[in-house]
């Protein structure tokens, strides 16, 4: 028997008060790990601690969820069993869309225009619990029959409550620590603001191409 592993977070940042705000939840970051230890932890968020619409796959570690803070952040973790084969389904998953030359994307559109119904469908563009759901229904775990539009953390939370091995704190859960420096590095490295400003035109330029493109496929 083999687990897969959800866990919801309560990030320490603006937007995610924001989400928690407008969606009435307690939560407001969803991502998936491989590991029990959250060693192999995956979501797609921000690239850049200081640039909250700029984003894509990311590997996910303790400091990213606390944006280097000291300060607790609210966890729930949630251990899926599942054969080896879907535990390898869910894996290749999580590893073909680490490795695609497309690059798949940050939805931001969906996450800022979620109460006008924006970012729906758009092509090799995710929020985080839309990639959470799509790698669960790639190893044949389907919470629900359809996505119509992303859903939110406290729907998932609902759907996984079965699930549910922890509640508290993320420093009490002790997760892994980071070998590879340069994850930490380059998430909270500065940039200059114009540098920045391009940065997110570009990426919304993007998001607006593979909206057309989701929607004409």
């Amino acid at each position: 028997m083999k687990y897969i592993y959800v866990v919801l977070s309560a990030t320490p940042t603006k937007i995610g008060r924001a989400i928690r705000a407008v969606t009435r939840s307690s939560y407001n970051h969803a991502s998936i790990s491989l590991t029990r230890d959250l060693s192999e932890m995956y979501s797609f968020a921000r690239y850049r601690a200081h640039n909250p619409l700029v984003g894509g796959f990311i590997q996910e570690f303790p400091q990213r969820l606390t944006l280097g803070k000291e300060t607790e952040v609210g966890i729930k973790v949630f251990e899926i069993p599942v054969t080896l084969n879907q535990y390898e389904k869910i894996r290749n998953f999580v590893y073909e869309i680490r490795d695609d030359e497309d690059q798949c994307i940050y939805n931001s559109l969906a996450v800022i225009g979620r109460p006008f119904g924006l970012g729906n469908n758009t092509y090799k563009a995710y929020v985080c619990t839309d990639f959470v759901l799509k790698a669960l229904m790639s190893g044949e775990i389907n919470l629900v029959k359809s996505m119509l539009a992303p859903m939110t953390p406290g729907e998932m939370e609902e759907l996984l409550d079965p699930y549910l091995i922890y509640r508290g704190s993320l420093t009490e859960y002790h997760p892994a620590s980071v070998s590879d420096r340069e994850l930490i590095q380059d998430f909270f490295r500065k940039t200059s603001p114009f540098r920045e400003a391009f940065r997110t035109a570009a990426h919304f330029c993007r998001l607006m191409l593979r909206l057309y493109k989701g929607r004409h496929c």
